[in-house]
């Protein structure tokens, strides 16, 4: 009983410390690419330093650590970014996005839920039934008396 008690805390223990140092790195790993996500990748692709997903690239897995190493010294952002862009010309800044670029993918989504709620309500709609002719409604007149008397 003793020892399965000590393999449940050391494994308790074990798991902790996976998750404490998993945080640390992805604490890191998020600091990179918000500053990354600010600089344009110059390998030509249209990606940005953090999310350049080029197999081989040359320049974004070198400016990532670039970054890392900034930050880890204690560089603040604005300057890590104004260093790039003083290395690499004004063409690798990439701003945040501003409110068109978060209004119009918000606005797509409304229009397209717009749009797939009158398809459903159109399609729910009842049918028109059949032209109703003067001869028609005679004819259903008498189905319904035989009706009528059958069940009697």
């Amino acid at each position: 009983m003793f020892n399965k008690w000590n393999s449940s805390v050391a494994l308790a223990l074990a798991l902790t410390l996976c998750v404490v140092a998993q945080a640390q790195m992805a604490g890191k790993k998020l600091d990179v690419r918000r500053v990354g996500a600010r600089l344009a990748c110059q390998c030509g692709c249209p990606d940005t330093v953090a999310s350049c997903s080029m197999m081989g690239c040359p320049f974004s897995p070198a400016a990532r650590e670039k970054i890392a190493q900034m930050q880890s010294a204690g560089t603040k952002d604005p300057d890590i970014i104004a260093d790039f862009v003083k290395a690499y010309g004004q063409g690798i800044y990439r701003g945040a996005p501003n409110t068109f670029g978060w209004l119009v993918p918000c606005l797509i989504l409304a229009l397209g839920a717009a749009g797939v709620i009158a398809f459903v309500r159109h399609a729910r709609r009842p049918k028109p039934s059949l032209v109703m002719d003067p001869r028609l409604s005679q004819y259903n007149e008498q189905i319904e008396k035989e009706l009528q008397n059958l069940d009697r």
